[in-house]
């Protein structure tokens, strides 16, 4: 079913984007994502489509997850698209800036150790104006959140974006995670760094993996380095420190 933890394991401050292609693979993603949150005392705020909140709520249960007890004391708040995207009918980025924030400092007042958000951006495929806005958006939470105690996730299905509009999207995330079909055997995430890339791959089938990292230049396009780690953290300083040396 679903790993107890992430495999890729991610801090405050950070914000990643997940392409997907089936709501299995986002799932698997996702109700791990979720549950490592509740259990390091995060407030944990979702937009989801109507089938992803009912299946999450779901999901959760069967990692053992009191979702009852979650909801009730604002743990965990499950949202749809409408709701948190358009309350006015319409995407205004200044607005959703504006409910990041206050949720932010509310999650700190009521003595959760963080917020972890979790957002389906599909809808923004549909129009034009709204990609641009949603992207410009992006452009801000990556510059706010970095400090923080606050982590994000975007959720992209890539059959439904161009080449060229997901390839803005990873330009607006530092991290962004892979997941392919649900029989394929290895996930990957890609760390974007000012001079590099990296990228680590893991067995998502196997309960401890090892990890293995690449580490290229950007300009000029250069393999500095790769390796293995017995885990993400280590493969992620070791491949930091490769990345050290491209300045």
């Amino acid at each position: 079913m679903f790993r107890q933890s992430l495999l890729f394991q991610f801090k405050h401050g950070d914000h990643i984007c997940v392409f997907y292609r089936t709501s299995e693979s986002l799932r698997e993603v996702l109700v791990p994502y979720i549950a490592e949150g509740l259990r390091r005392g995060e407030r944990c705020f979702c937009a989801q489509t109507p089938e992803i909140c009912k299946q999450l709520v779901f999901d959760l249960r069967f990692l053992g997850v009191d979702t009852d007890s979650a909801i009730r004391r604002g743990a965990l708040e499950i949202h749809t698209v409408d709701e948190v995207y358009f309350p006015n009918r319409k995407f205004e980025p200044n607005v959703m800036m504006d409910l990041l924030l206050h949720s932010m400092e509310d999650a700190w007042r009521q003595g959760f150790s963080a917020l972890r958000t979790a957002g389906e951006l599909a809808w923004a495929s549909e129009g034009g104006t709204d990609c641009d806005q949603l992207l410009a958006y992006e452009k801000l939470v990556e510059e706010i959140f970095p400090g923080k105690l606050v982590l994000g996730m975007c959720q992209y299905n890539v059959d439904k974006f161009s080449p060229e509009i997901l390839e803005r999207v990873i330009n607006t995330h530092r991290q962004h995670l892979r997941e392919g079909v649900p029989t394929s055997l290895h996930s990957g995430i890609t760390i974007r760094t000012p001079n590099c890339w990296t990228e680590i791959v893991a067995d998502r089938l196997v309960l401890n993996p090892n990890y293995y990292y690449v580490v290229q230049r950007r300009r000029p396009a250069e393999i500095l380095g790769w390796g293995m780690a017995p885990s993400f953290e280590m493969a992620n300083q070791q491949a930091e420190l490769l990345a050290s040396l491209a300045v």
